[in-house]
């Protein structure tokens, strides 16, 4: 039996439903400058530039106007921007992964026709840094600049290598890191992590400093905290060079920002790794372990995968005293090509006696385009052509007192 709506009743319908219709039938079409260009400002303009990892420059209209249809079809199969973390664990505030709405507004203006729209587009700030350092633009210069004292000659062609570099700090004074940025010539640098190595020679509590990779441009820290390099200091400089087709020499670099502010936490960088790897020929799902116990009351704040070609997936999970076990974060899709840190928006508090456990699998088999030969054991080593599992994490501790620094005579900017 067929239902009809009272006279009155379908009147308001009416005058509900249609002014709705109409406001989304009268809503205007996306623009770069007013939509477009800040989605693309906050999210792909870091890699998207000249002398980083991206394959083409998209700080312009001018420049991102032949690539919209290469454009809308990375971002609607999420492709781009990459991140590689399962949604269901873990909130990062560096979380790169686009909203539905952005999502539908880049395809909107590319079926639209890329319109520029009115008014100036604001380019980024990073993208006025001259001194080659990305955060130059945002903090202004840095305090520091740790640079090897002669380059390194790379030649065409030929394996992969390795080399650690000293630099010598001459810091007559403690300094507490807010930020840092390692810089060098992409183009054979596959990666830098540059380690403190304290007065006494033994490499200090800091751990890592601050590193470069594929698809990751700095480090930052959380407010209240910093990571400490002690007066006499020296900075080790763990550099793989992957050489390509023309002769190239790298001049590998570190600036450091101080912190600013009262530091309530001090910073300390570590890793849980596997060195007794051994993959067995055309293994495909070869699982690896590691674990760390925490020796005092700590917060994590962000985790780093790294394998390298035949890496699968990475799970970082605790184990509280008490039995409890919590996944923090779950990459099911490694990719070598970007190695993303993931920086929690809030730390993770970890009491004394919790283990983190670090759960990865490797893929040897025929199966994997991106394996150098299924056919041999795989081992640890530095080769690209090896394999390694490290699991790499920040976490801080609380100081007994509050530090206020010395120097707080240059004020960080702060733009869009």
């Amino acid at each position: 039996m067929r239902s009809s709506l009272p006279v009155g009743i379908a009147l308001i319908v009416t005058v509900l439903v249609l002014p709705t219709m109409g406001a989304a039938q009268d809503a205007p079409m996306p623009t770069w400058t007013a939509d477009v260009g800040p989605i693309m400002r906050e999210k792909c303009m870091n890699c998207h530039r000249a002398g980083q990892i991206a394959p083409m420059s998209l700080l312009t209209y001018e420049e991102v106007r032949p690539w919209v249809r290469s454009i809308v079809l990375m971002v609607e199969n999420r492709i781009m921007p990459p991140w590689h973390a399962d949604p269901r664990y873990g909130s990062f505030g560096n979380d790169r992964r686009l909203s539905d709405d952005q999502i539908l507004a880049i395809g909107e203006w590319v079926e639209a026709g890329a319109p520029r729209g009115e008014g100036e587009f604001v380019p980024p700030v990073f993208a006025g840094a001259t001194d080659g350092f990305l955060l130059t633009g945002e903090l202004g210069p840095p305090d520091y600049v740790f640079k090897v004292d002669h380059g390194t000659l790379v030649p065409s062609g030929g394996s992969d290598f390795n080399s650690e570099i000293m630099v010598d700090t001459d810091l007559e004074q403690d300094i507490w890191v807010q930020a840092a940025e390692v810089r060098g010539n992409f183009n054979v640098v596959h990666h830098n992590v540059v380690s403190v190595i304290g007065p006494d020679g033994v490499h200090a509590r800091t751990g890592r400093l601050a590193s470069a990779v594929p698809g990751k441009q700095w480090d930052r820290f959380p407010v209240g905290s910093g990571k400490l390099i002690e007066a006499g200091s020296t900075l080790s400089f763990g550099l793989h060079y992957h050489p390509s087709n023309e002769p190239v020499v790298d001049t590998s670099s570190v600036a450091v920002w101080l912190v600013r502010d009262e530091i309530t936490h001090e910073l300390h960088s570590s890793v849980v790794a596997d060195a007794d790897l051994k993959i067995p020929p055309f293994e495909s799902n070869y699982e690896s372990r590691g674990e760390f116990v925490f020796e005092t009351d700590a917060e994590i704040t962000l985790f780093k995968p790294h394998m390298h070609y035949r890496g699968k997936d990475m799970l970082f999970r605790v184990v509280y005293p008490n039995g409890t076990k919590r996944t923090l974060l779950s990459v099911p899709n490694y990719d070598m090509n970007w190695q993303i840190s993931y920086e929690f928006a809030q730390p993770v508090p970890v009491p004394m006696g919790t283990r983190l456990e670090v759960i990865s699998h490797f893929d040897n088999s025929t199966g994997n385009p991106w394996n150098p030969n299924p056919s041999v054991a795989v081992l640890w080593g530095q080769d690209s052509r090896d394999e390694m599992m490290e699991g790499w994490f920040d976490y801080h501790v609380e100081l007994e007192e509050p530090i206020v620094p010395d120097r707080v005579e240059q004020v960080w900017s702060v733009g869009p």
